[in-house]
């Protein structure tokens, strides 16, 4: 709902604040008062530019600020948190400015915004009527809705949208896996050609270390050899080694260690001595039976190593490093050869919903073609009622490629006189054409409208009458479920008005003063008797116009 408006140093307005009511806000007032500055001022709120002749004075800073109130459920909050604008519990202000040798400013909540993020947060904020940019009947994108709601189709139409979406998805899924499948069919082959590469090696955990001792005992086989009986002899073989002084030292002591306890320790310290002794000997012997002199198992040795070595360049810089590498490489392969099953399921999965999907687009399809015949003939009954007699109303379809609205493409063709072929709506209808076609639909139509806000400019342009009564009902009728904001020139329609504001212009010591108030009971009456009777009013005019207001209530 549009709360408030306030306009500073705006065209011919000075400073003024509009307060707006539920339900039907009429807005009246002699021609040159500036009715339609209110309008040029929302359009500017909605998004059009803001120019330097919209400015009263130049020298000046002038801004349009407008108030709304948002409902919970409203794409509002959504958007302000997409763009990062703080919530207003409820309310959103738009404030635009205007400054001379400066840069214009837009602000929505406090915060600063392009243009680009004002357009889409006010997109479908207001419904304006008549000859503007935001005029609903001049976007094509709308007019699926209007058929869908008049058909009664938004929980058919929201659940084949929830269906396509699905589909969107496991497509892109699908080419996800292509995509996989594509840079995996060149990556299968390398990773297989590393697979092979190191099983054909497959190395053993820790083996690397194993073959480079053997390598060191092959390649100093007689130094070993030589050390080592060397070694052995001293240790064991004779009376002069050392085992055999340790016996000979042993056998001595065990003669005299009865005669002193002390000396049986050191005899058992000798004997300590000679079993570790033999024990090294032992060691050394076993030793000795691994060296062999043998060229051939050397060079396999070598190229065993060699083998590990360039698995280590390329893979890692240990063994157990390489097969990890392994263990991942098979990995990758075992899930390259998942994919093209998973790929299967997908693409039936993918085929199916397109199945369903597209049954249900026809289905909707034939309905909105049900619809829309109906609709143009409830056009064709009503048409007179709004001023349009002899128009013609039709809505052309166009098939298009599945998408998230379904296989439809429509077109809202228009003739105001007869014999005239009807052509897009947005081409060839005036604004008070436009207006009037409109508040006809909206009158067949009214789902989805509760919260939102409309404003017809233009919407009595060349009416009157028992015309000109029709379209107030209509009007009223519209504002009983959403808030109506309507400039109008015609008692029949001002008289219904809940909130009646009046424009008024003076000027004073060669200044334009605006004023924009709202009338209480016996100001309307002045007002509607002048609207009936323009500067001639009477007594007798004063009654017809109560009689009027009377009569809407």
């Amino acid at each position: 709902m549009l709360v408030e408006l306030r306009l500073k140093n705006f065209a011919i307005i000075d400073d003024i604040s509009i307060n707006f009511g539920d339900n039907l806000n009429i807005i009246t007032g002699e021609t040159g008062t500036g009715k339609s500055l209110i309008v040029d001022a929302i359009n500017i709120i909605l998004g059009d530019k803001f120019t330097a002749d919209q400015v009263k004075s130049g020298d000046k800073q002038a801004s349009v600020e407008a108030l709304f109130e948002v409902p919970g459920n409203s794409s509002i909050g959504e958007k302000l948190e997409r763009f990062g604008i703080e919530e207003g519990e409820g309310e959103l202000v738009i404030k635009r400015v205007f400054n001379p040798g400066g840069k214009n400013r837009i602000y929505i909540n406090g915060s600063i915004v392009t243009l680009g993020t004002l357009s889409e947060m006010t997109d479908g904020l207001v419904n304006m009527f008549g000859q503007h940019e935001h005029q609903s009947l001049l976007k094509k994108s709308n007019y699926l809705s209007y058929i869908d709601a008049f058909s009664k189709l938004e929980h058919e139409v929201s659940g084949y949208k929830a269906a396509y979406a699905e589909l969107v998805r496991v497509e892109s899924e699908l080419e996800a896996l292509r995509e996989k499948e594509r840079v995996g069919a060149e990556k299968e082959d390398y990773l297989r050609f590393q697979a092979e590469e190191i099983k054909k090696v497959s190395p053993a955990p820790n083996e690397d270390s194993e073959l480079e001792a053997e390598r060191v005992r092959l390649e100093n086989s007689e130094r070993f050899s030589s050390s080592l009986t060397s070694a052995t002899g001293l240790v064991y073989e004779g009376d002069s080694s050392a085992i055999g002084f340790l016996k000979q030292a042993l056998s001595h002591l065990e003669r005299v260690s009865d005669l002193d306890s002390s000396l049986g320790e050191l005899r058992d310290r000798i004997a300590a001595v000679l079993i570790e002794t033999e024990d090294v000997f032992y060691g050394l012997s076993e030793f000795a039976g691994k060296i062999e002199h043998n060229p051939q198992r050397l060079e396999d040795v070598l190229s065993r190593l060699e083998e590990i070595g360039r698995l280590k360049r390329k893979h890692g810089d240990s063994i157990e490093e390489i097969i990890k590498k392994q263990q991942q490489i098979e990995s990758e392969l075992e899930g390259l050869e998942n994919s093209a099953e998973m790929m299967g399921e997908i693409e039936r999965k993918r085929d199916l919903l397109k199945k369903e999907v597209s049954a249900a687009a026809s289905s909707i399809s034939v309905k909105r073609k049900a619809g829309a015949k109906r609709l143009e003939e409830l056009f064709c009954e009503q048409a007179e009622s709004v001023g349009l007699k002899n128009a013609r109303f039709e809505v052309g379809f166009t098939e298009k490629n599945l998408s998230a609205d379904g296989t439809d493409s429509l077109q809202f063709l228009f003739s105001a006189n007869p014999g005239q072929i009807p052509r897009p709506v947005n081409r060839v209808a005036s604004g008070g054409e436009l207006s009037r076609i409109m508040l006809l639909l909206k009158s067949f139509v009214s789902t989805g409208d509760a919260g939102s806000i409309f404003i017809f400019d233009e919407v009595d342009a060349g009416i009157g009458g028992v015309v000109a009564e029709s379209i107030g009902k209509k009007i009223k009728n519209l504002s009983d479920r959403s808030q109506v904001v309507c400039i109008t020139h015609l008692p029949q329609v001002a008289k219904f008005a809940n909130t009646h504001l009046l424009v008024a212009k003076e000027f004073d010591e060669g200044e334009t003063d605006v004023s924009v108030d709202a009338l209480g009971e016996e100001e309307r009456v002045i007002e509607i008797g002048r609207m009936l009777a323009g500067k001639s009013v009477s007594e007798k005019t004063f009654e017809v116009a109560r009689e009027l207001i009377k009569g809407a209530s």
